[in-house]
């Protein structure tokens, strides 16, 4: 793969922590030149450092993606540094529980800021230039969760849901100019947003393993790509159970303790 991402400038959010600085140090070993966004500008200092003793050019930009005018900022930076961006990989999001009978607006809010509007924020700015080229990808990592509405976590499966359709539409319009367009549905995989027991999560998947597949997929240009196999073949099971069934039997499977309070993490 380092022949792919050599020199490539590649753009990732969300890259304090997690998929996002895992998949940064990784890249950096294969010669990519990076923008690295987030908002804790402490970690990205660090992530600086790693990623320039391994040989990369780092760009590095604190943003909150739900914020409009700083990622049209974070766009005119790295078109100021390179000219233009190869992959812009929006990969921030925030997870989260909001059970119904506890439902919280203002949790749901956040969820639906960062993971769709923070997105949108994220891609959209680079489309004119990769037009004008004729060339780019544009990758968001999604989830599983987005294929059917969770237990306790209709916030983050509907905002999950939203950026594959999303991503979808501009695969479609943006195909006939060079562009591709990918949607990565990660399962669990071992970052701090999984470190909680509130539902079982099977299948964890490494974050260094996660990063290699996320670069392959990319590479490879894959329209939808799920992850890891096990979690893949379940995602096809659910999204063909009868409501009836699935209303049953996913609670119970999915291990949810019966209390919890609505909260983001």
């Amino acid at each position: 793969m380092r022949d792919f991402y050599q020199g490539k400038v590649v753009v990732i959010t969300g890259a304090s922590s997690g998929i996002g600085a895992d998949l940064a140090l990784l890249l950096a070993s294969y010669g990519a030149r990076l923008a690295l966004v987030a908002r804790r500008t402490d970690k990205l200092a660090e992530l600086r450092e790693q990623c320039a003793a391994a040989g990369a050019e780092v760009l590095v930009h604190g943003a909150d993606v739900a914020d409009e005018a700083a990622m049209l900022a974070l766009r005119d930076a790295v078109l100021a540094r390179w000219g233009h961006a190869d992959i812009v990989i929006a990969n921030a999001g925030v997870g989260g529980l909001n059970p119904a009978d506890r439902f919280s607006l203002s949790v749901h809010r956040k969820i639906v800021e960062t993971n769709c509007i923070g997105l949108a924020n994220t891609l959209i700015p680079f489309v004119p230039s990769m037009m004008e080229r004729h060339q780019g990808q544009l990758v968001g990592v999604s989830s599983l969760a987005a294929f059917r509405g969770l237990p306790k976590a209709a916030s983050y499966s509907s905002t999950k849901s939203q950026q594959a359709v999303f991503l979808e539409s501009l695969r479609v319009d943006l195909r006939p100019h060079g562009i591709a367009v990918s949607s990565i549905h990660p399962g669990f995989v071992v970052t701090p947003m999984t470190q909680h027991d509130e539902f079982k999560m099977p299948f964890l998947v490494p974050v260094r393993k996660s990063s290699l597949l996320v670069a392959r997929a990319i590479r490879r240009r894959r329209p939808v790509y799920l992850y890891p196999w096990p979690m893949r073949l379940l995602t096809w099971l659910n999204r063909h159970l009868p409501p009836w069934l699935y209303d049953r039997l996913m609670p119970k499977l999915g291990g949810y303790k019966e209390k919890v309070e609505a909260r983001v993490f």
